[in-house]
């Protein structure tokens, strides 16, 4: 008998009610504006509510939720949560169509949408609007990501030892999504477009004819085993962007006013030191949720961050689960060659064998070990970020910025940006996300820049606006300064109507570096970059930034609401709710629904392990016996400009510029074609290390390769930042010693067979 059910179904068989997402997003240089519409259809012969949880960037700010039902167009309203929550109830429980839209309890890149009552054979198109700052990748790169994997978050429970998967709804595997994505993309900025690319995804691209405006879809229907992701080159993405987003005089609070974002990168004259000695304690998740390529990019980066470590360091690797292993059993020990042999030992026997995601305990216990004095302390976590005390993690961070810098890498696809983002931001750090298929190098060197630089002190901005014009600086707290890293500024002005709109206003940022004072300046007039439209993507941008801050500094409630309803931007303690007045009360009962999601982690539950804290002195000792030959990874290797291509090794004044002088020297003496073996490794190894080497999008295979190549060269180096002119490295750049010897300053090499 033929199965008369219609609609997509799942493998299970079971019908959903959701048949189609249709995403639309507009961007405008760093900035994206994106439209997403669900169609439901309701092929069951009674009611049900349909139950939708999905990802979004924590950094996003949701300010929109419409649906379109039977001719009619509803628009939600913002609310406190929980009132919002009654209202849905008290209207599903008396059979009227009802929506709501609400950031999850215990992270703030998680949203839950339910459309209750929808009536047999009925059809719903719920739309949502969110903006979103883009990320800039290390080669200038402008990045837009859709997130659409879902990975189960986890929660300790008050138990020792013992955890629970947080509800989320219907995990299935990526071949089993039940529904599908259309997806259009326009680009407009005052930058000529270079060029736009998929990630690992194939894209149509249409450019107008000065190439400032560019049209994108999806070549092939997507899968969904990864984020979709688009790569944007504009000529110069380091150029400021300043706009000023008119206010609608019709509008109430914050839409009333003029916005103004001024996004650029901060650079500086000064000669900033970046090797002085410190303290760096690296925190590897060693969960099950680790599984496979995510923890060999979490060994890989802990290999590159261990060999970065500045000589007279002090430094400690802790791997957690259920519980932790901390290297040195009485907290972080002296950067020697010594202690450096056990740390790589263990980092070439680190698995994902501990069990579950319990970040908050190897957290405290660093947190609780005595400062070491004149050595700054830094820690850097790794993980994939499966979890759901996203709160309570960032708080304690927050509590201890003062004297610990936390430097985040989220690793996979579905990475969680509201605990990656949040401990960085909260721990004065950056973050960077490394995805199974993206080159991991050039993020972590990205990460390492920003890690080498001082604390910046007696920082203030300063503005130069006309008399006319006042000004709120949102969020209120000043930036914290990275150089060669892009700042975000809003401003929310009055007065601006009444000003020459070519009248010179500026910006300073100025502070000291150690004991050395940096300025700067950006200047701007009131005419540049001006917006106008109905969703008022950079208003609700600094809502949500000021939101952010609000929720870090634990604000009243209060306080977060007037912010949320003034910009109907949701937040922790409000929700989108909608109720179809002109609906008949039905008595029929609904039948909950629940939409299913992707997730990579095949295996939803890590491993329950309830081992106690395990402290260093058994790994010690273990390692200590370990007859293995250390091989290491790349000094820290740090791009003073992008655009000079060349590394500094600035472990030993007698290293020089290693891979730089390495690949000079060699170079001279290759000018054969790119397609000769020895060339193809000398540029795949050292030139792709200083972000010089491209390959295409859609080859990762071809990526792996070269990154394996320059990984063996790096293994090579020495504590004292040094290289044996070893067969093995001969072999590697496929060179003749001789040839080296003549080419290679000597002081680079420890021997020279």
């Amino acid at each position: 008998m033929a199965d008369k059910r219609q609609g997509l179904i799942t493998s299970a068989g079971k019908t959903v009610p959701l048949k189609e997402i249709n995403v639309s997003v507009s961007i405008n240089g760093f900035v994206a504006d994106i439209q997403s519409t669900s169609h439901y259809v309701n092929d069951e012969v009674s009611p049900i509510e349909a139950i939708f949880v999905f990802p979004v960037d924590d950094q996003s700010a949701m300010y929109k939720f419409e649906v379109d039902i039977d001719g009619r167009h509803l628009l939600a309203e913002c609310h406190e949560k929980g009132q919002a929550r009654e209202i849905y109830d008290d209207a599903v429980s008396k059979g009227i169509t009802s929506l709501l839209l609400e950031e999850d309890e215990s992270s703030g890149d998680i949203y839950r949408c339910k459309l209750g009552n929808l009536q047999p054979k009925g059809e719903a198109k719920v739309s949502m609007g969110f903006v979103t700052e883009l990320d800039i990748e290390p080669d200038g790169k402008v990045k837009f990501t859709l997130p659409t994997i879902l990975n189960p978050r986890y929660s300790p429970s008050k138990d020792i030892g013992s955890l629970k998967l947080v509800e989320v709804a219907g995990c299935v595997a990526p071949n089993n999504i039940p529904y599908r994505v259309s997806f259009r993309l326009t680009i407009r900025g005052s930058q000529r477009i270079k060029g736009v690319q998929g990630k690992y995804i194939k894209v149509d691209v249409e450019y107008d004819e000065d190439r400032k405006e560019a049209k994108v879809s999806l070549d092939d229907e997507f899968k969904f085993d990864h984020d979709l992701c688009v790569l944007m080159e504009y000529d110069d993405s380091s150029v400021p962007q300043i706009i000023l987003e008119k206010g609608n005089p019709d509008s109430e609070e914050l839409l009333r006013q003029d916005v103004l974002m001024v996004n650029f990168v901060l650079t500086t004259p000064i000669d900033i030191p970046k090797t002085s000695p410190g303290e760096f304690i690296f925190i590897i998740d060693r969960s099950g949720s680790m599984e496979g390529k995510k923890i060999q990019n979490a060994k890989e980066a802990l290999l590159l961050f261990l060999k970065s470590i500045p000589i007279d360091s002090y430094f400690n690797v802790i791997g957690f689960g259920s519980g932790f292993e901390s290297l040195f059993p009485y907290g972080s020990d002296k950067y020697n060659d010594e202690n450096l042999t056990l740390a790589l030992n263990l980092q070439r026997r680190i698995s994902a064998d501990l069990g579950g995601t319990e970040i908050l305990s190897p957290l405290q216990y660093v947190y609780k070990q005595k400062l070491i004095d004149n050595f700054p302390r830094q820690l850097f976590l790794l993980t994939d970020g499966e979890v759901s005390n996203v709160s309570e993690v960032v708080k304690l961070a927050k509590a201890n910025a003062q004297h610990t810098r936390v430097f985040t890498v989220g690793i996979g696809h579905g990475a969680s940006t509201a605990l990656v983002r949040g401990l960085a931001a909260a721990g004065k750090g950056k973050e960077v996300f490394v995805t199974d298929t993206e080159r991991l190098q050039p993020k972590v060197i990205s990460l390492l820049k920003c890690a080498m630089q001082p604390a910046a002190t007696e920082v203030e901005m300063l503005w130069e606006l006309p008399p006319s014009v006042t000004k709120i600086m949102i969020p209120q707290e000043l930036p914290y300064v990275y150089f060669g890293e892009r700042q975000i500024v809003f401003l929310l002005l009055s007065g601006t109507d009444k000003v020459d709109p070519t009248h010179t206003c500026s910006l300073t940022l100025k502070g000291k570096i150690i004991s050395t004072q940096f300025e700067h300046k950006e200047t701007f007039t009131f005419h540049v970059g001006k917006e106008h439209g109905t969703s008022f993507p950079i208003h609700r941008l600094a809502a949500r930034a000021q939101i952010r801050q609000l929720q870090l500094n634990d604000a009243p409630k209060e306080q977060i609401m007037l912010v949320s309803k003034a910009a109907n931007v949701i937040s922790k303690h409000t929700a989108f709710v909608m109720v179809d007045t002109k609906e008949q009360a039905m008595s029929c009962c609904s039948k909950t629904v629940t939409i299913p999601h992707v997730t990579l982690y095949s295996n939803q539950y890590d491993i329950l392990d309830s081992r106690s804290v395990r402290c260093s002195r058994s790994i010690q000792s273990a390692l200590m016996n370990d007859s293995c030959a250390t091989k290491s990874y790349a000094q820290y290797a740090c791009a003073d400009d992008l655009q000079m291509k060349k590394f500094c090794v600035p472990k030993s004044k007698a290293s020089g510029n290693f891979l730089g002088k390495l690949y000079d020297g060699i170079r001279r003496h290759f000018r054969k074609d790119r397609q000769d073996k020895s060339q193809t490794m000398l540029q795949a190894g050292v030139d792709d290390a200083a972000y010089d080497y491209k390959v295409e999008e859609s080859s990762p295979s071809q990526a792996n390769y070269n990154d394996s190549i320059l990984m063996e060269i790096i293994k090579l180096q020495k504590f004292q930042g040094l290289w044996d002119l070893s067969r093995e490295l001969i072999d590697l750049l496929g060179a003749q010693a001789d040839i080296l010897k003549s080419h290679i300053p000597t002081q680079i090499f420890m021997h020279m067979d």
